[in-house]
């Protein structure tokens, strides 16, 4: 029996074969490689992130339970799940006068089948991964590490998988015995200072996963399928799928990414022609084509006029551009181009200034006053 511990998003999956130790794979690709090569076809059981998933514990008299049935019993947790009773999948046990429910969305339970389709083993069930833990006697709590998966146990149906120990502060139960499965020292440090001293810490050893009739267990989020003749071929087709799906959203990045610079760059344009009419009120006939050749003019026209100035406000523009501030007055003197800036605030000047120091620009915030709601400011740039 092969026995997989599912990642929550991209992280690494875990994996187990009967006695053997558990052992990690960085993706499902390297799993399949692993494994695969010795043990191919066999039967696993598979357990999913119990973030994915909502449990609750709710009292019930038989009588009760029997009156409303299996399918009445589900509103029972309805103002208590995220989603609606309708689109979630709702498993639930009867115990000793309580319900014990799981319920999982819909799509999530979809989206975990998709993933086990891409697996070339006989998947038996799809279980909560708390449940690697054993099971803890009354008023104990039973948690475990395997690798950086962190899990705590307190009854039959109750556990969590966690990342933050801080949680561990809220668990629902009294706790006297604290059974510490495997933790390494930081964790162990970790739990102690969380739960108290009041609490009997006692290290084991992680035994063998001990879960009768997989298939049966009322967890069971396994959807009926029927046995996979072919899931080498299917497993490849799966991949050509993703392959496919992944060039289409790299073209559809590329082209929005190339639409964002095109706008950006007539942004960049525009701001410089209407700084061009400001200088020079009295030439209308000006667009992008003859913009360049135009200011040429006006530089070699005049001899004294620096042709750094251009390359400073070609560089300076798309800043102020991106930074959504406007110029109220720009000059150009001794190699040195003064503008005047408005802002909603000084700490805006403040960090346009570090962003031109970023780009190697020498940059110096003058004098600030208020103007109404905004600031205007005077950096002079090099």
């Amino acid at each position: 029996m092969l026995y997989l511990a599912m990642p929550e998003g991209q992280g690494q999956w875990l994996w187990q074969l009967d006695d053997g130790a558990w052992q990690v794979a960085d993706s499902i690709d390297q799993l399949i490689q692993t494994v695969q090569i010795l043990y191919k076809g066999i039967d696993c059981v598979v357990f999913f992130p119990s973030q994915s998933a909502q449990f609750f514990t709710q009292a019930l008299p038989r009588a009760q339970y029997k009156q409303l049935g299996q399918q009445g019993v589900a509103y029972l947790i309805e103002e208590y799940t995220i989603d609606p009773i309708d689109h979630l999948a709702i498993f639930h046990d009867f115990h000793d006068d309580q319900v014990n429910f799981m319920a999982m969305s819909q799509m999530t339970r979809e989206t975990y089948q998709k993933s086990l389709a891409l697996l070339p083993w006989h998947v038996l069930a799809l279980l909560p991964d708390f449940l690697l833990v054993p099971v803890p006697d009354k008023d104990n709590c039973n948690i475990a590490q395997i690798f950086d998966r962190k899990l705590v146990r307190w009854s039959l149906y109750r556990g969590w998988s966690f990342d933050d120990v801080t949680l561990l502060a809220q668990l629902p139960v009294t706790v006297n015995i604290a059974n510490l499965y495997q933790l390494d020292d930081g964790l162990t440090a970790s739990v102690k200072a969380i739960i108290g001293d009041d609490v009997d810490y006692r290290v084991l050893a992680l035994d063998k996963i001990n879960i009768s009739r997989f298939k049966q267990h009322p967890f069971n989020a396994l959807l009926k399928t029927k046995r996979k003749q072919n899931s080498g071929a299917n497993y490849w087709k799966a991949c050509a799928a993703i392959l496919c799906l992944a060039v289409i959203a790299q073209v559809t990045y590329d082209t929005l990414q190339w639409w964002k610079y095109q706008s950006i760059a007539n942004q960049t344009a525009q701001l410089a022609i209407d700084q061009y009419k400001q200088w020079f009120p009295n030439e209308s006939r000006i667009n992008e084509q003859n913009l360049n050749s135009n200011f040429k003019s006006k530089l070699s026209s005049n001899a004294a006029a620096d042709r750094q100035v251009l390359q400073l406000i070609s560089r300076v523009g798309p800043i102020l551009q991106q930074a959504n501030i406007a110029a109220e007055q720009v000059t150009y003197q001794d190699n040195v181009l003064n503008l005047s800036l408005i802002a909603r605030n000084s700490d805006v000047l403040t960090r346009l200034t570090e962003q031109f120091k970023q780009q190697g620009f020498a940059v110096e915030l003058g004098a600030i006053r208020n103007q109404g709601s905004n600031v205007i400011g005077l950096v002079k740039v090099q």
